[in-house]
């Protein structure tokens, strides 16, 4: 029965280190999406202020 405790233990623990790494995973997502909107809106605008002839 010892056995069949640790390996359950076991699979709950690489159960919860694989979700927490998705969920950092998902952060690190998030946070290249705010910086790329952050980025996208500071330069809008900022093409050719001058017409090109």
């Amino acid at each position: 029965m010892k056995n069949i405790d640790k390996v359950i233990k076991g699979r709950k623990i690489v159960f919860y280190q694989m979700a927490e790494a998705g969920m950092a995973a998902f952060g690190a997502t998030v946070g290249v999406a705010i910086a790329l909107a952050v980025v996208c809106f500071a330069l809008r605008g900022k093409g050719h202020p001058e017409p090109l002839d």
